[in-house]
């Protein structure tokens, strides 16, 4: 009898064992996990990083270049650091904007850039000229290639140069829309040739 109170006994000492050391892993391990990612900072952050989109056909439509990439996930946006957004459709002459920082929401559909903006369009095929334009913010719509402002701004074009506050550019349509407070010199449109002689 005496034998079976002590195997009784040592069966509950190491259950007993058991169970504390099970407790204790299991404490240990949960306490040892880091801490849940932040709704509010960043999940993700990235130096030196090209985003190209693409169309449903598979071809490449603009590239996103930056320094530092920093991803917020409460709401799903992007902060870059020295911003280089460039147009890549083969049907329209390239866009290549730059700037101090730029803030992607809506997964690319809208961009906005800020400090020291630069946007140039290249000349095109069919002689129009090369457009430079800055200003110190600029929505940009990569899409539809439409960019937008409420910022000073200045745009130079061949011997054209105009200042004003606010503007709606259009890359598709080529298209300037500007808003207020506009002056500036605009270079006659050159003769065709031929058209001077008799």
């Amino acid at each position: 009898m005496r034998d079976r109170i002590t195997a009784i006994i040592a069966v509950l000492l190491l259950a007993l064992l058991a169970a504390t050391t099970y407790w204790y892993s299991q404490t240990t391990r949960l306490g040892a996990l880091a801490q849940p990612v932040s709704r509010e900072g960043p999940d993700v952050v990235v130096d030196r990083v090209a985003m190209t989109q693409f169309d449903a056909e598979g071809r490449a439509v603009n590239k996103l270049i930056g320094e530092r990439v920093t991803h917020f996930p409460s709401d799903d946006r992007v902060e870059v650091v020295r911003p280089r957004l460039i147009s890549l459709r083969e049907d329209q002459p390239q866009l290549d904007a730059k700037a101090e920082h730029a803030r992607v929401e809506d997964s690319g559909a809208r961009v906005i850039l800020s400090g020291n903006v630069t946007l140039i369009r290249a000349a095109s095929e069919d002689g129009e000229p090369s457009m430079r334009m800055t200003t110190d913010r600029l929505v940009a719509l990569p899409d539809s290639e439409q960019f937008s402002t409420d910022a000073p701004v200045e745009i130079e074009r061949g011997g054209s140069r105009i200042h004003a506050v606010g503007m709606d550019y259009d890359n598709i349509k080529r298209t300037v829309k500007f808003r207020s407070k506009v002056r500036g010199t605009i270079e006659p449109s050159a003769a065709p040739t031929g058209a001077l002689s008799r």
